[in-house]
């Protein structure tokens, strides 16, 4: 159904979710093989997914598109996952509310559709997770089938008329010359007070989604970041040091980041 990707262990290799009906898989690199193997983490972590977590159904989930972020500035990766019945499969849950999945320190994760108010049961399918009005808070676009796309503005711990960013955090935009302009395929890592987060630069992935922004991390506490950029067939680039809450561009080739401001 979907794929995502993210190194949830910090040990600098990705791990692969897998959406599907009823069994979506957390997987992970055996360590102990001795060629490339996988092991399933998706229950000690807490996203198995496989039910609707509100509301009286019982039958089995059916997931779409998965997508790992920080909705929430506080530094430990999420999961959104979108979820909907294929259209009127009687052995799957009619009414399948899209999941997000807030991240523990612990590297755990705990279900939070409802207090974040995404808890609908549209039968969704392609999903993008990312800043549309760029306040530094992830919003929220859900593709659905028969019906009206969703888009969800973030507000944090705020209120429409007055949002509110829960932790602090910063935007990345990469370039290089070239075909790949936009430097698909770069490994960045953003060093703070809490951790040294891992991302790749990707553009599809998931289920009928793909979108190509700002790479957004958030940063919990920590009111500046260290980071650095391997872009494709090259070695890693030195470490810049950034402020927190705003957005930068890196350059190939460059030796700081370039503050950006909306509008200019």
């Amino acid at each position: 159904m979907g794929i995502a990707s993210q190194d949830l262990t910090g040990d600098g290799k990705p791990e692969i979710f897998l959406t599907s009906q009823a069994d979506n898989k957390l997987q992970t690199l055996d360590k102990d093989a001795r060629g490339p193997s996988y092991v399933d983490i998706a229950l000690e972590r807490g996203v198995t997914a496989q039910h609707p977590y509100t509301g009286p159904a019982v039958l089995p989930s059916t997931a779409w598109h998965p997508e790992f972020d920080d909705v929430n500035n506080d530094g430990n990766i999420d999961l959104f996952i979108s979820k909907g019945n294929v259209d009127a499969q009687v052995d799957y849950a009619a009414d399948d509310p899209n999941n997000l999945l807030l991240g523990r320190p612990d590297g755990t994760f705990r279900e939070a559709g409802v207090e974040a108010g995404i808890a609908t049961t549209a039968r969704s399918r392609g999903a993008a997770v990312m800043d549309l009005n760029l306040d530094g808070m992830l919003d929220l676009v859900v593709m659905n089938r028969r019906v009206s796309a969703e888009i969800r503005r973030n507000v944090g711990t705020g209120t429409t008329e007055r949002p509110a960013a829960p932790g602090h955090w910063v935007g990345l935009r990469l370039e290089q010359s070239g075909a790949n302009t936009w430097g698909i395929g770069s490994w960045v890592e953003v060093r703070s007070e809490q951790r040294t987060v891992t991302r790749e630069l990707t553009v599809g992935g998931g289920h009928a989604s793909g979108d190509l922004g700002w790479m957004h991390v958030g940063l919990g506490t920590s009111t500046s970041a260290d980071i650095r950029v391997k872009f494709p067939g090259g070695e890693p680039g030195p470490w810049m040091t950034v402020a927190a809450d705003g957005f930068y561009v890196v350059t190939r080739g460059a030796t700081s980041a370039t503050r950006w401001t909306p509008g200019r």
